[in-house]
């Protein structure tokens, strides 16, 4: 139901103003919004979302949607439940080891591998997968580890008295990455 609700308002366009998914049992927060550059108001309350979307991802692109109006009360958002991480030891496949490798090269502008990447379409398929750290902005293949932010929405938005913070997901890298979060990041663990 909440996926007929998000198609009609694509085809509104730049033209839709209002997405209203109130209690529609939505598990995740809907991927296309940043599709539908005219959005003012968007409420998403009494729904199942645990966290914002990967295509989401930050607050930059959050914000960026320029709403007026934002309503998420009543879902599992805000559960700010901290787990402590025990070191382990990371071992990466050959795999991630050379993705990491070239996608990085790769955003460092490396001639060589930018040339010969072209004569390699399975390559190219493999490193698309790949995200940018957080924390390190480093390209991975793999991710190490699921964490959401808590931010401040945007001074623009009209929002409910008791929203003051907004739960985005960030993705890390490395142990070495999460052990240098700030004290609004937290990981999200199975328990």
């Amino acid at each position: 139901m909440a996926e007929r609700l998000l198609v009609r308002a694509l085809r509104g366009g730049k033209s839709t103003k209002i997405v209203t998914l109130n209690g529609k049992k939505i598990t995740k927060m809907p991927s296309t919004l940043e599709k539908l550059p005219g959005l003012k108001t968007l409420d998403l309350r009494n729904n199942l979302i645990p966290k914002v979307c990967p295509e989401i991802s930050t607050l930059t692109q959050f914000q960026d949607l320029k709403l007026r109006e934002f309503y998420c009360e009543g879902n599992p958002l805000f559960l700010k439940q901290p787990v402590s991480a025990v070191k382990q030891e990371e071992v990466w496949n050959l795999q991630e080891i050379t993705s990491r490798f070239i996608m990085n090269q790769l955003a460092e502008k490396n001639p060589f591998l930018m040339q010969a990447i072209a004569w390699y379409p399975q390559v190219r398929n493999i490193i698309s997968r790949g995200r940018k750290c957080t924390m390190c902005g480093k390209s991975f293949l793999t991710t190490w580890l699921e964490c959401v932010e808590f931010v401040p929405p945007s001074k623009n938005w009209k929002i409910s008295r008791n929203l003051q913070l907004v739960p985005l997901r960030i993705l890390i890298c490395s142990y070495k990455c999460f052990s240098q979060r700030g004290p609004n990041l937290f990981g999200i663990a199975q328990v």
